[in-house]
This record gives C-alpha cells, structure tokens and sequence, in this order.
C-alpha cells in the first residue's frame, strides 16, 4: 500500500533545517536541565538536609536536659542569627505546647516597624508553622519536623522553618536568563540552518533547472558551481556531460550535412564552418591533396573568409610522415622543425595566430591539412577540445574522400550509370522473395534515401522450424556504404549456420567487422531467431532501433530495447560486456517490427520527425492484417508525412507475424 505522506512535497532546506533547530532545542533543554534546575534542586536538598541536622542537633540536647525550656531561647535566636535562610525554631513538649521559640523577623513583613511581643511572635510562628500564608509564598517556605527522644520516651518535637526565596529567585533568574539564551540560540541556529540550507540547496536548484532544459532539448547548459565538495564535483560531472552531450548532437548533426553533400568544394566549405565554429576558432583552412600521388596541398576553403587566392604548399616527406605514423594533431609550434612548410604558413594573414594543424588522413593516405587559428579569447586548444577535433576532422575525411573519388570521374552519366548498376548489386544482395516457414508470416522492404544505402535486411533459413531475420545500418551512404552492406551479408551467410545465439553471433560478426572495416566505420543490427516450435523469438541488438512487438489479444504494443553497442566501435572488451539477449514468447496473430532509424526520423517539410508513437499507433490500428498489409501500410503512412520533403535516410522494415 502507498504511502500517503509520499505524496507529501518537503523541501529539502527544511528538511535541513529542522533537525538542526530540533538539536539546538534539545541541547540548549539539555544545558538547562543539568546547569539550572538540576542544580538547585541538589542545592535545595542541601539546605534541607542542613535544617533537618539542626534540628537534630537541638533535640539532641532538649533530650539530656529538659527541665527548663526557657534555657534554650537564646541558643535558639543565636541559630537564628548564625543561619539567615532560618524563619523561625520552635519547641513543642510531648503534649504539643509551645515550651520555646524564636523567629527572624527580617522575613516577615510588618504593618510598623515596632517590635514584636513574645505572644504576637507566637501567633506568628503558629500560623507559618501551620503554613497559614499567601498561595504565592507557599513554595518559598519549608520546614523540618524532628522527635526528641530520651530512652522510650517522646519528649516533644523540634521544628525548623527555612526560606527557599532565594533560591526560588536564583532559579526563576536562571531559567529566565537560559530561555533568552535558548531564544538568542534559536534564531541563530535558524539563520545558521538556513544560511547551509541555501549553500546546498542553491546549487542544486541550480542543476534542477539545467537539467529541465537539457530534457527540452538545450544543451548549452552549464552550472557555475565552485565549491570543492559533492556538489562542485557534481556540478564538474554535469558540465562534463553536457559538454559531451553537445559534442555528440554536433557529431551527428555534421554527419547528417556532409551525406546530403557530393560537391567538394560544397563539403569543403561546410567542412571548414562547422570544425572553425565547433572551437570557436578565429579561423580555420582546409588544404587538399589534388590527388593521391601529388606531394602538395591546396587551400581550397577558409572560414571566415579571408579573402586570399588558391594557395598551394608542398607537404615536407618528414611531417607527411608524421601524420601517417602518428595519426594525430600537431601544434603550431612543433611545426617549426619542418622548416620548409612552416615557412610557407608564414604567408598566411594572421600568421602568429596560427596554433594547430590537424592531418586528414583515410586509411593509409593523407589527403589534406587542416589549419587552425587560435581561438577568439587568443588561446590554444585544450586536449579535450583537440580530440573532439580529431573525431570531425576523422568524419570529414570521409566526406572529402567520397568528393574526391566523385570528381574523378569524367562524365556524369557515366557516374549515373556507375551508380545503378551499384543500385542494382546492393538490391541482388537484399532477399527477392519471402521466405516460407510454417507458422509466420515474414515481410521486409529496404527504400534506399540515395541510389545507393547503407541499409541491409536479411533472412536465414536454419532448419525446419527455426528463421534467422537480420536489419542492420551502416553508418553513411552512398557507395562505402553499400560497399560495407556487401561485406556484412557475406559474414553474416558464413556465422548463421554457426551459432544458434543471436548475442554470440553478434559478438563473432563484431570482431571481424572491427578487424575488417576502417576505424571510423561502424553498423547497427538488430538479429533474431523465430523459433515456430518454441514460439520464442529471441533477439540481440547492437546499438540498433527498438524492436516493437504487438500483442494482439491485448492489442498492446511493447518497446524493447535491450543493451548494445554498434558493431565496429570496440574490439571486444566492452561490446561483450553490454551485449544483451532478450527472448520473447508469442502467440498467434501476435507482430514484431524490426526497423532502421529511417523510418521513425522520416522528416516532413516542417521538419517533423515521423516518430515513434506514429509507427506505434499505425501497429495497433492493424490487426488481422497480414505481414506484407502491415509493412505496406506503415511505409505508405511514413511517405504520406514525409510529402515532397527528400529522404534524408535509407527506410528498411521487416514485419514478423504469428500464425
């Protein structure tokens, strides 16, 4: 059962700061206790404890001799005198009549001052000894009762009235001086609680609001936090990972702009804009290779511009050397030991400002330089901010290569014809007919966004009750692509028949595709195997879309999407530590959906994302269809959004239905 109080909203600074008032309370009550009341109470025993031996010590000596009380008078009035807290003494004999008296009278207070008679003083003692005084001063009087015994006789008794005035005051001062202290403690511990309060409860206020506009999609936050606690650490964690959260929206958003790009200097310009901006350089130069065998570079874009002709530098053999060795960066001042090309960026406007050159290299060549200004606060580049340029200038390469081979090619229709006929290939290698299985019904369709994709879809036939359905994307378009689809289907034809896990195959297809394909190239696949006689449908992805599975009886629809990282990325270590396998049990009539991004970031002319719910909501309106209905009715629906806006991606479904 919930609880109520869950519902119960307390903000944290009060929860701060109410234990802390609660312990000053409790502590100041504590001090009170033991410093004040405590300690007159032991004060007030020990008067009492006093009087009661006084008294004692005169029935003591009234038990010796007792023939003549009047002979004690005067030691009673001396008592008096010695002890001030003494009201009054007074003798009885065993038949209760007063035999002696004396009383102090500076605690009485009189009508005149003139001095009192032995019987007025009497009637006095008699009424405090029988507490006939004010309610108010009852508390302020007490006495001490003692027998005087001689042998087996009771001889009278002894009484003793003593003030507790001043220690009634001294007290009442105390208590009085300790609540204006717990008062003065109090306010402090509330100013104290909230002033911590507002110390850890400001930063996290801080974070909370970052954090809500980082889920709307603005990632420019960052908390300026300093402390050198949690909190700070927390504060450097979370600007560490939207720092990276930026990086990786630039990341994708530059590889979404240089695959709608063929022209170089088109790639070229757009290249050097996005990689100057990234840093906030004062400017940045791209050089290429005019071809591989060419020993010089030729600036072919500069942002911002900077107004200077196409100039040409011949690349020294030792830093080409270098950047092929080395596969890395190198800083403006480490360029001075290849004298001959720092000697030629001496040329360039600004030259001073020059402060790092970065290689843009493929495989095995260097095909051009890139030239970085120092950035607009004048300073050179941290060592994260030159790995993030390392990762762009690593996409670009890409972009620039593909440009490259594109302009080597003399006739366009000869490109054209180039083109389909690798149109053609990559479409022989997808399946041309559904394979037939007893007890589902498999459909699957790829719509390349260019002449070529990187999109793949695939069945496997591996015994009589049992279909292996793959749908992978390679990262890009266009021919390299298409080119890594190709090398995908011939792996995946040799690892089938080999392992009846989806998660092993995974792992087996990963290492040779890391072995196999550049560095910067990876896939995402989702693979399952439907077992008819199982009903299980058991599934690995790896960094590839969810897979949806509708349940008709429910007519729900289920997201699963369990761990894994792309194909390509890592040769091992963590890909088969996030690797995850998941199985499914199914019924008749009962739907699964393997797709590429393409379906669900199909982009309408407003630039709306088709997205997920749609698809999901398509599904649930389809029940009863068959498996090729189904998929015909989502791609005509996802074409119908996206209108006469282009394609951006490849589309590739496969829909997979119990019978």
């Amino acid at each position: 059962m919930r609880n109520p109080f869950d519902r119960l909203k307390i903000s944290l600074r009060f929860k701060i700061a109410i234990p802390f008032l609660f312990l000053v309370i409790a502590m100041m009550g504590t001090v009170a206790y033991i410093f004040t009341i405590r300690e007159l109470d032991l004060r007030v025993e020990q008067v009492k404890l006093r009087m009661e031996q006084l008294a004692n010590n005169i029935a003591t000596i009234l038990s010796v001799e007792t023939d003549d009380w009047s002979v004690y008078q005067s030691y009673l009035e001396n008592q008096i005198r010695l002890n001030h807290d003494i009201v009054y003494i007074v003798i009885f004999d065993d038949e209760n009549v007063l035999k002696a008296h004396a009383l102090n009278t500076d605690w009485i207070e009189l009508e005149d001052e003139k001095d009192l008679t032995p019987f007025e003083e009497k009637s006095i003692i008699i009424q405090l000894d029988q507490r006939l005084i004010a309610e108010e001063s009852q508390r302020d009087l007490e006495s001490k009762s003692v027998q005087i015994i001689s042998g087996d006789r009771n001889l009278g008794t002894v009484k003793v009235g003593f003030s507790l005035v001043e220690l009634n005051n001294e007290m009442q001062a105390n208590l009085i001086r300790n609540l204006n202290l717990a008062i003065i403690f109090i306010l402090l511990a509330i100013i104290i609680s909230l002033f911590l309060s507002y110390k850890i409860v400001t930063p996290i206020r801080k974070l909370t609001s970052a954090m809500a506009k980082i889920t709307k999609g603005d990632l420019r936050q960052k908390v300026q936090i300093y402390s050198g606690d949690e909190i700070g650490d927390l504060a450097r964690t979370f600007n560490y990972m939207t720092h990276g959260l930026r990086e990786k929206k630039f990341i994708e958003d530059f590889s979404r702009e240089l695959g709608f790009v063929v022209e170089l200097q088109k790639i070229a310009r757009l290249i050097t804009e996005r990689i100057t901006n990234a840093v906030d350089s004062q400017r940045g130069y791209l050089l290429i290779r005019e071809n591989v065998q060419s020993k010089q570079v030729q600036l072919v874009s500069t942002y911002p511009d900077a107004g200077i002709a196409s100039t040409i530098i011949k690349c020294d053999p030792g830093l080409h050397r270098y950047f092929l060795s080395e596969r890395k960066s190198i800083a403006i001042n480490d360029v001075k030991i290849y004298e001959q090309f720092y000697e030629q960026l001496q040329a360039f406007p600004d030259a001073d400002e020059l402060s790092l050159v970065l290689p843009v290299l493929t495989k095995e060549n260097l095909i051009g330089i890139f030239i970085l200004e120092k950035n607009r606060n004048g300073k050179d580049y941290s060592q994260q901010e030159i790995n993030f340029l390392h990762t762009l200038v690593g996409q670009a390469s890409f972009a620039i290569e593909s440009a490259l081979l594109y302009e080597e090619l003399t006739e366009q229709e000869r490109l054209k014809r180039e083109l389909e006929i690798a149109r053609n290939v990559q479409h022989s290698l997808l399946p041309q007919k559904k394979p037939e299985i007893n007890g589902i019904d498999v459909d699957g369709i790829c719509l390349p966004a260019t002449e070529v994709g990187g999109d793949y879809f695939d069945y496997f036939a591996l015994d009589n009750t049992r279909i292996g359905v793959a749908v992978a994307d390679v990262m890009g378009k266009g021919t390299s692509a298409a080119f890594y689809m190709a090398v995908l289907k011939g792996i995946m034809i040799s690892l089938t028949p080999i392992y009846s896990s989806p998660r092993e195959l995974l792992i087996e297809l990963n290492n040779r595709i890391y072995n196999t394909t550049g560095k910067n190239t990876f896939v995402t696949m989702t693979y399952a195997i439907v077992d008819t006689a199982r009903k299980e449908f058991n599934f690995a992805r790896a960094g590839h879309s969810s897979l949806l599975f509708h349940n008709q009886d429910e007519n729900s629809v289920e997201i699963y999407t369990p761990e894994g990282i792309g194909l390509g990325l890592n040769s091992g270590d963590i890909f088969n530590k996030t690797i995850y396998e998941q199985k499914i049990f199914y019924h008749s009539g009962d739907l699964f959906i393997l797709y590429t991004d393409g379906v669900t970031e199909a982009m309408s002319e407003e630039k709306l994302e088709f997205g997920e719910q749609r698809l999901i909501s398509i599904v649930k309106d389809s029940n009863n269809k068959c498996s090729e209905n189904i998929r015909e009715c989502i791609i005509r629906n996802v074409l119908d959004f996206v209108g006469d806006a282009a394609q951006h991606d490849d589309i590739t479904m496969v829909t997979v239905k119990a019978r």
